[in-house]
């Protein structure tokens, strides 16, 4: 049972208690009775305010923060935690592993930390660089780096390809979507919501949609957008095919030997949504006393027909 507790304030609960002293006894506002009971009533409106807050952090469609990462835990589920952005950085010299470089971009400058070496060619030297900042800021610069850790001959050092990109921690209202899906069907087997299940529980990942037999009998394809519903990178698709269906050896086609999350006999395919450009044109008829309509208001139809779009990319991938 939900009890409402937002009628218990300091001001009903003083007059409740004030109710039940005898009539011939002075209660009136400054009496002593009333500066009595008046602390007291303030004190136990925030009791109830602790109330409200207990109750609604004890159900999974109210419960935010820690609360909510302790009742997904019952379906065998976690909160996915920033992740660092892993990109190729191409330098001129070998240059040795933990040493640091900043991007060049003002206030939104970021440190990168250098790792494995990735593979060289003549005066050219690629290596793993992991950003210190959690979150999606290291998905963006491209450019030129500036080494904090002195490397002799060092005349090139550049920020290229992104590897794995970096993800900010997965929001109360995505985790949240996780929880009630895993009631609505039962994941079992390598069916359609086992999939659903493992691919949205990759960081990164906002949406999927999945095609069984789309190439015959054996064959499934996996459709993801990124958390913010755009079409996911590359790095994040080449990731989510690693977790779900890798490849075999060498080769580059989605193996069915049970690799991965998906069973045996089954290859599995991942891809992303491709970008789609709308040209809309509209006829706007404005007020007789508006001047200048289409240049005041052009900003804010632009704004609306964006605002229409983002809840139609929401229901991409729902059942």
């Amino acid at each position: 049972m939900v009890i409402d507790f937002g009628g218990y304030t300091a001001k009903v609960i003083e007059k409740d208690m004030l109710r039940q002293v005898p009539e011939d006894i002075d209660t009136r506002e400054g009496s002593i009775i009333q500066t009595a009971v008046g602390p007291v009533a303030w004190y136990l409106e925030g009791l109830y305010l602790e109330l409200a807050h207990l109750q609604a952090n004890a159900y999974a469609d109210t419960a935010v923060g820690k609360a909510l990462n302790l009742i997904v835990q019952q379906r065998g589920l976690t909160r996915n935690p920033a992740t660092p952005a892993i990109r190729k950085g191409s330098f001129n010299v070998p240059i040795p592993s933990g040493a640091q470089f900043k991007t060049i971009n003002g206030a939104n400058s970021v440190i990168f930390v250098s790792g494995e070496l990735l593979f060289s060619t003549e005066n050219s030297y690629v290596y793993a660089m992991t950003c210190q900042v959690l979150g999606i800021v290291g998905n963006n610069y491209i450019g030129n780096l500036l080494p904090i850790t002195a490397v002799s001959d060092l005349t090139s050092a550049t920020l290229g390809e992104i590897i794995t990109a970096g993800t900010e921690e997965e929001t109360d209202k995505a985790l949240r979507e996780r929880f009630f899906e895993t009631f609505r069907v039962a994941a079992f087997g390598g069916n359609i919501q086992a999939y659903r299940n493992a691919i949205l529980a990759i960081p990164g990942v906002g949406a999927v949609q999945v095609y069984p037999a789309w190439q015959g009998g054996g064959t499934v394809l996996c459709s993801i957008l990124d958390d913010k519903r755009k079409p996911a990178l590359a790095a994040t698709v080449q990731t989510v095919q690693d977790i779900i269906c890798p490849s075999e050896g060498d080769g580059t086609a989605p193996s069915p030997n049970g690799y991965g999350m998906a069973p045996i006999g089954a290859a599995v395919t991942i891809t992303t949504a491709a970008p789609l450009t709308l040209d809309i044109t509209c006829d706007i008829e404005f007020a007789l006393n508006v001047q200048n309509g289409a240049e005041t208001y052009l900003g804010q139809v632009e704004e609306k027909i964006q605002e229409y779009l983002d809840t139609v990319s929401q229901t991409w991938g729902a059942h």
